[in-house]
Formats: C-alpha cells, structure tokens, sequence
C-alpha cells in the first residue's frame, strides 16, 4: 500500500471564481458581435431592398403587394417586403420623376431604425440605416404608372434630415 496522498486545499474552487471574473466580459464580447451583426445584416438588407425596388420601378415590374392603392405604393410595399428587417422598422419614400420616359430618374430610398437584439451597447448613426438609390427608367410607359411620390411617415426621434432622398 502506498502512502496516501494530501490534496491541496487552496486550489478548491479557483475554476469557478476564475470563470466569474471572465463571464462579464465574455458575455459582452459575444453579445456585442450578435447585436452588431444583426446591425450589418439589416444594413445590407437595406441596401438590397431599395436596389431591388427601384429595379423593378424602372422596368415596370409592379408586382402585387398587400392593399396597395397603386404602382408607386406596390412599389413601396414591393421595398418593405425586400428590406425586412430583423431588429427594426422600414420606413421607405419612393420619388416618382416629373415625366415617366426613358432616362428619366425613379428614387427609392429608406430608413431602417435597428433598434439592436440586445441594446448593450451604442449602434452607429443612433441605430439609423439609410440608402438611397436612383435608376433611371428604361420603357417608356402605356399606360403610365399610376400614384405619386409616396412615403412613410418617420417617427419622432428620426434623424432632422429625414429621409436620405
């Protein structure tokens, strides 16, 4: 028989304070990277929906969309479907030229309010996403599209510029 060994005692429970001292900063490492990436996620959702919409304005793909009255509020609704954010609110404006013919400019721009899946920590521009883009029409319309220039109303505390078109 051997001589039974004696255990360390000071080492009893040095995981577990060791584990409390790096929690809160692991958790808001990892937390931080959630809600950041959600951010970017809605930014470039933002950015491809409102391409999206003004492609199908400026070919006259005015898709149905919920109880839209008429084409520049298809179109708007059409933006919203495509942007869909994960942690906010769409707010689209669509800017419908003077004159539909061809080179003529169709803007569709948008808001975003990324409000965060956690909200721990501070979002660029306030949690405010915006884009903008302006193609120009490509087929001359018979009939001619219908509506006008058609926009969401913003909320308080929206950005004192509003809409970035």
């Amino acid at each position: 028989m051997g001589i039974p060994r004696r255990r360390d005692r000071g080492a009893e429970g040095a995981a577990a304070v060791e584990f409390a001292l790096v929690m809160p900063i692991l958790f808001l490492v990892m937390f931080g990277i959630l809600q950041y990436g959600l951010w970017f996620n809605d930014s470039l959702n933002t950015r491809q929906g409102v391409r999206e919409a003004a492609r199908q304005g400026v070919v006259r793909n005015f898709a149905s969309c919920g109880s839209a009255a008429n084409d520049m509020d298809t179109l708007k609704c059409n933006a919203k479907l495509q942007i869909s954010a994960l942690t906010g609110t769409e707010y689209v404006k669509v800017v419908k030229p003077a004159t539909w013919a061809k080179s003529e400019p169709l803007v569709v721009c948008a808001l975003v309010r990324s409000q965060g899946a956690v909200g721990i920590l501070p979002m660029p521009n306030g949690g405010w996403i915006s884009s903008t883009t302006q193609m120009s029409i490509e087929q001359d319309a018979v009939p001619l599209p219908t509506g006008t220039t058609t926009q969401d109303t913003l909320p308080a505390g929206a950005p004192a510029a509003g809409y970035p078109c």
